[in-house]
C-alpha cells in the first residue's frame, strides 16, 4: 500500500484534473470519468485511514518488534491533513453541481449521485461481510472435517492394534 502523502497527491491530482474538464467545458462523459478516478483516489486515501486506524485497536504480536515509521505528530498530520482534503474536494463538488459548472444536472442530479454512492458502498459491504461469513464457515467446517477424520483415524488405529494383541496374545 502506498504511503497516505502519495495518495493524498493521486487524490489531489486527480481532483485538479476534474476541475480542468469541468472549466473547459468537457462533455459530461469525460467529467463523471474524472468523478470515478478522483472517487478511486479518495476511497484508497479512506481505506489507508481506516487501516491505521484498525492497527492503532489491535493490540501487536508478543512476537514483533515494536518499529514506528513515523513519529506520533507527523502521523496525526498526515491522517488530518487526508480528512481536510478531501472534505475539502467534496465540499467543491457539491458546489459545483449547486452553483458551479455542473449546475445543469441541479440538486436533484447531486443527491442522485450521493444516493447511489450510498447504495453501492453498502452493496460492497453486504459483499464484504458475506466473503467474511464464508471463509469462517470454511475454516470451521474444514477444521471439523479434520478433526474428525483425524479422531477416526486414531480410532482406527487403536482399535487395530487391539486385535492384533488379542489375537496374538489369546490362548490357543
Amino acid at each position: 500500500m502506498l504511503d497516505p502523502v502519495s495518495l493524498l497527491a493521486t487524490a489531489t491530482a486527480v481532483f485538479q484534473g476534474l476541475k480542468k474538464a469541468v472549466e473547459l467545458g468537457r462533455e459530461a462523459e469525460d467529467v463523471f470519468g474524472q468523478l470515478g478516478k478522483w472517487a478511486s483516489a479518495v476511497s484508497d486515501l479512506k481505506e489507508w485511514i481506516k487501516t491505521e486506524e484498525e492497527q492503532e485497536n489491535q493490540p501487536p504480536s508478543i512476537f514483533k518488534k515494536l518499529i514506528f515509521k513515523k513519529s506520533v505528530t507527523a502521523e496525526a498530520f498526515d491522517v488530518y491533513a487526508a480528512e481536510v482534503k478531501i472534505r475539502e474536494q467534496e465540499a467543491y463538488i457539491k458546489w459545483m453541481f449547486y452553483y458551479g459548472p455542473l449546475q445543469h444536472l441541479s440538486q436533484d442530479g447531486y443527491h442522485e449521485f450521493i444516493h447511489m454512492r450510498r447504495a453501492i458502498k453498502e452493496k460492497r459491504e453486504k459483499m464484504v461481510y458475506e466473503h467474511i461469513r464464508r471463509r469462517k464457515k470454511f475454516v470451521r467446517i474444514s477444521t471439523e472435517w479434520a478433526l474428525g477424520l483425524t479422531v477416526t483415524g486414531l480410532g482406527v488405529i487403536i482399535l487395530t492394534h487391539i486385535v492384533i494383541f488379542i489375537v496374538e496374545h489369546w490362548p490357543k
